[in-house]
């Protein structure tokens, strides 16, 4: 684990492991320490306390130059008279004898040729964050470190990079890490997650461990739970265990942990029905719709079955059903889908 004292802001004891080849994206909000996590493990900052090991080998005191470790950050500053062949030649023959060839082989990866003689002045934010991404490359790193690298693009930006970076990843087996505040974007690229929040370590492991199984509230709301409850009391038993939120019981087939004292379920695993369906065991309360939202093709449906709970839908089922508010409903959702978590 690694310690550092920022004037205040500090990295406390956070240990991450990322195998190699792994793709591991650490998320959380701004202000989380993310790029100073990344900058540390470059070499920017000088660590407190611990230590910063590559293959097994303790790289903590090497300069940045010797660490085989390539940075991109979020908002890459070039010359703006420079070419892209300027750039991305500069300084690389004398680092190696076979410049000319490692480059040629990143830029015809990247599909770079046709453009090596534009202007930095010329591109756009997602072909600056490509140029930044191809001069990483050619210093041969085994690992890279992506700080924020689709943040502020544009919609088909963002896409063409994204796939850009996991082609890139495939292609080169580079082990990565890249920092984002996008769940979307975490859950569609990473291998291993790990949540991060004021420099602490809040959870991880593979994509379904932390998004199926969020520990503590704060991971819960960052992969959108929006249904957390605080729990009265929990009557353990086989093959589930009851749980009093306010007014209703629910059953989960989770062993809670002693300190976590509220539950989650999210909202795309709660179903939506208008008659009375058949009882298989799951959680099933009836309720009236309360409120009916739309973000983009995404409904999400609030319903008051003691306490409000909300479901996501897509928009053109719900407009299909022309549910309304105010409908007497049912909701239906697993024993597995109710998730101890602490606060």
């Amino acid at each position: 684990s690694i310690s550092k004292d920022f004037d205040g802001f500090k990295i406390a004891d956070l240990s991450l492991v990322a195998e190699p080849s792994q793709y591991l994206v650490i998320i959380g909000p701004t202000g989380a320490g993310k790029t100073l996590l990344l900058e540390t493990i470059q070499g920017f900052h000088e660590l407190d306390s611990g230590e910063i090991l590559l293959d097994g080998a303790d790289i903590t005191q090497l300069p940045q130059q010797q660490r085989r470790i390539a940075y991109v950050p979020q908002n890459p500053i070039f010359p703006p008279q420079n070419t892209m062949a300027q750039i991305l030649s500069y300084g690389a023959d004398k680092i190696y004898e076979d410049a000319g060839r490692i480059l040629d082989g990143i830029t015809e990866m990247m599909k770079l040729q046709p453009h090596m003689e534009r202007q930095v002045m010329t591109l756009s934010g997602g072909e600056k964050r490509k140029l930044a991404l191809a001069r990483a490359l050619i210093q041969q790193p085994r690992v890279l470190l992506l700080d924020e690298p689709l943040n502020n693009l544009d919609i088909i930006s963002q896409s063409s990079l994204r796939d850009e970076i996991q082609m890139i990843h495939r292609y080169l087996g580079l082990t990565t890490i890249h920092v984002t505040h996008d769940q979307t974007e975490a859950l569609s690229m990473a291998d291993k997650l790990a949540v991060v929040r004021n420099g602490e370590l809040r959870a991880m492991g593979t994509v379904e461990q932390v998004y199926n199984d969020p520990r503590d509230e704060y991971a819960a709301r960052f992969f959108g739970y929006r249904n957390i409850y605080d729990v009265s009391e929990y009557q353990h038993g086989i093959p589930y265990s009851k749980v009093n939120i306010g007014s209703i019981t629910l059953r989960t087939s989770h062993i809670p942990d002693t300190d976590q004292n509220k539950v989650a379920v999210h909202g795309s695993e709660i179903i939506l029905h208008r008659k009375t369906p058949v009882n298989t065991g799951d959680n099933l309360l009836q309720g009236t719709v309360a409120e009916i939202t739309t973000t983009g093709p995404t409904c999400y449906i609030t319903t008051d079955i003691g306490v409000k709970i909300v479901l996501t839908m897509g928009r053109r089922p719900v407009e299909a059903a022309n549910l309304k508010k105010g409908e007497d409903v049912w909701v239906q959702f697993s024993t597995e889908a109710v998730k101890p978590i602490r606060a």
